[in-house]
């Protein structure tokens, strides 16, 4: 599974590689990967970290786009098939597990297969066309078509194959075992070949970079030093496709129908290239505007045979759709909506009608809804509800539930969220969660904590998952959990990336857009007695880590930060290597040849670290942490409390289950220091304390230099 990477803005951030397959892990047991109902008298407690660690997940906790398939009903319409993951902190592995469950009959789910190692998604980023990531891959299994057994991407011994397992679960084993990483697959008609995609030619390309290595390798566009010492493959390199027969293992090239099949199963239900299809021959898709830029905006469209389509003409048939889908005479289709796309609309139909009818709306997130008779079978998430299944009821809106993998969360005392939405001084809308302190006492001023950067679903740790939300309001913590603004320059009528880019450094419009919508945000929870405006902390990763920084630099609204990504200053270009260099110029970055001050002196902590306070924790992967040294170094030098960790074969999203464990306990220990004067207990954090009692007496003397003198001296 592939995906086009989309932050410029967060391009440093972003250059994270260690190498080029996943380390093979030793395969971890399932145990309590299902779990036993909990019983009503269970004592309810406050929620800590290891209950987010623990959580079983089906999918990515952050999904990286919004219409994933996860889970696969079989072709009798009676089970459904999906992976179930579970974190082990304490091994620092993952429990990985493949679940069939009886819809009809209510059974308990069957574990038909464990084991592997967690299969990461790759990216197409410059300068690699497979970029490695943290963040796990949506594993949807595909049923055979006598529905005897499910097939699914598992990794072992260093390579992602396909498997199979019995549905009832009495055994599974591999399919295929071709010397290469497969990235996708799908199933022939009759069930007799696996039709298979990868690319071997990212080995070829390594291992032609290994031999350059002989001679020395040629400083050039394939490099982005802040991430490897070594050149990066180039791009394009092509994808192949194998047909495997499965009784045989034997393999031969796909045929050409073949290859269209699998592109068609990985085209997202509802496209023009998987229609929806009615029992009278209309088909319902949506028509992309090939004029709506980077986020599309798509409209309702239905054909019968040769007929010239039909377009749906009201204004709900149009915007950001997903999953249309015939229900008798009836289209209904999902729409993300409100100026920020946090409401999830489901509306009605008829065609030739110029009005919809719309069914209901939710905060919440609905994924990867499937029908199942008379129902939709859909993954759904709320701000404190961990992923569930559910039925939906498409024509009252009415949702029940069909399995919750995590129903253990129930017995765990949480903050109450309440959604909030206003507008910055550039006019642009925000939403914003607040999470209460458990036990919360209205009058009182709590310290707020803020989590960066996109609010939708199940309120876990913000983008990258590093910020345990619900561990802080039990910690008695105010958390604002923030999506971000729209890009100014997108709110602005740019379209392409390279206009978005250019508008958004413009003046640091972009930047100071989104430090506005956290400034109206303090002020109104100030305003209404819950924050104290003293203690605000703030955190983030990527996007979220700049603004961090600039808040730092051009505000004195922030007490206390945790960033997992820094920083900003001249050398930049030269830590992205030629082909980043020759992009950040091109969107408005000075050459670092330069003498911008007026540039640099807006977002850089090295050009401002004789003026900033703010205590600031840096948490960072290895494959990034060099592109934090000039601000860290510079910051010391002016005695900054500021802190670096660095986390071993990690990337830009953290992956491993030890490391964002203690990224969460860092971060709240951390937040305790400085906002609330409270050390922490634990043994194994007194040394780190020691240290930041140093960092606080170093700031307080530079603190006290800097002092004006009283009028008796």
């Amino acid at each position: 599974m592939r995906k086009q990477w989309f932050s410029a803005a967060a391009l440093v951030a972003a250059l994270a590689f260690h190498h080029l397959a996943c380390a093979s892990e030793p395969r971890s047991s399932c145990e309590e990967i299902l779990q036993s109902p909990v019983s009503d008298e269970s004592e309810r407690r406050g929620l800590v970290p290891e209950d987010l660690i623990g959580l079983r997940d089906i999918g990515p906790a952050d999904l990286p786009f919004p219409d994933m398939k996860l889970i696969s009903i079989s072709p009798d319409g009676t089970r459904v098939a999906f992976q179930l993951r579970r974190a082990n902190a304490a091994n620092n592995r993952y429990c990985l597990a493949m679940i069939t469950l009886n819809l009809r009959t209510g059974a308990a789910p069957i574990v038909v297969d464990e084991g592997g190692d967690l299969i990461r998604m790759l990216m197409d980023f410059r300068p690699s066309p497979a970029f490695p990531s943290g963040i796990p891959m949506g594993i949807a299994p595909q049923w055979s078509p006598d529905g005897g057994s499910i097939y699914f991407l598992k990794r072992t011994d260093g390579f992602t194959q396909v498997w199979r397992a019995d549905a009832s679960g009495r055994g599974s084993g591999s399919v295929t075992k071709v010397p290469f990483d497969i990235e996708d697959f799908a199933l022939d008609a009759d069930g007799s070949d696996v039709i298979i995609a990868g690319r071997p030619g990212i080995q070829r390309e390594y291992e032609a970079i290994r031999r350059e290595g002989l001679t020395g390798f040629h400083y050039d566009d394939r490099y982005a030093p802040t991430a490897s010492k070594r050149p990066f493959p180039a791009r394009p390199i092509a994808t192949e496709y194998l047909a495997v027969e499965i009784t045989s293992g034997a393999a031969r090239p796909a045929s050409l129908a073949q290859v269209e099949r699998l592109r068609a199963m990985q085209a997202t239900p509802g496209s023009d290239r998987a229609p929806a299809i009615s029992q009278r021959s209309w088909k319902v898709w949506l028509e992309t505007d090939p004029e709506s830029g980077l986020i599309p905006r798509q409209r309702i469209t239905i054909r019968s045979g040769s007929h010239r389509p039909l377009v749906c003409r009201a204004d709900a048939c149009a915007g950001r759709l997903f999953r249309p889908f015939w229900d008798g005479d009836v289209v209904r289709f999902f729409r993300r909506e409100d100026p920020v796309v946090s409401v999830t609309s489901l509306y009605e139909w008829r065609p030739g009608a110029s009005q919809v009818r719309r069914i209901f709306s939710t905060n919440d997130v609905l994924i990867d809804c499937q029908h199942f008779g008379d129902e939709l079978l859909c993954l759904r998430e709320g701000s404190t509800q961990p992923r569930r299944l559910e039925f939906l009821n498409p024509r009252t809106g009415k949702f029940r539930p069909v399995y919750d993998p995590n129903q253990d969360f129930a017995r765990l005392k949480l903050g109450r969220a309440e959604r909030l939405t206003w507008r910055n001084s550039f006019g642009l809308d925000t939403i914003g969660d607040l999470v209460y302190p458990v036990d919360y006492q209205a009058g009182r001023r709590y310290p707020l904590i803020i989590v960066q950067y996109d609010t939708r679903g199940f309120l876990r740790g913000g983008v990258g998952d590093e910020f345990p939300i619900q561990a802080f309001a039990n910690r008695g913590y105010a958390v604002l959990s923030f999506s971000r603004p729209t890009h100014f320059a997108m709110a602005r009528g740019a379209t392409d990336l390279a206009a978005i880019n250019r508008g958004n450094l413009t003046d640091f419009a972009d930047r100071r857009s989104v430090l506005s919508s956290l400034e109206v945000a303090i002020d109104n929870l100030v305003a209404r007695g819950i924050v104290d405006r003293a203690k605000v902390g703030i955190t983030g990763l990527s996007d979220g880590g700049s603004t961090i920084e600039f808040g730092l630099v051009n505000s004195a609204l922030f007490a206390a930060a945790a960033s997992s990504s820094c920083c900003w200053d001249p050398t930049v270009l030269a830590r992205v290597g030629p082909a980043g260099a020759r992009h950040f110029v091109d969107t408005g970055y000075p050459k670092l040849s330069e003498n911008r001050p007026d540039f640099w002196n807006r977002i850089s902590l090295v050009s401002n670290a004789s003026r900033i306070r703010t205590p600031i924790l840096l948490q960072m992967a290895d494959d990034e942490f060099m592109s934090a040294l000039p601000g860290y170094t510079a910051l010391r030098e002016h005695g900054v409390p500021v802190d670096l960790y660095i986390f071993p074969d990690e990337h830009h999203v953290k992956w491993q289950p030890a490391h964002k464990l203690a990224i969460y306990k860092r971060s709240l220990d951390w937040f305790d220091y400085w906002l609330k004067d409270i050390r922490s207990g634990a043994p194994e954090r007194q040394r780190e304390l020691d240290h930041w009692d140093e960092l606080r007496k170093e700031a307080d003397r530079r603190a006290a230099r800097s002092a004006p003198a009283s009028p008796s001296q």
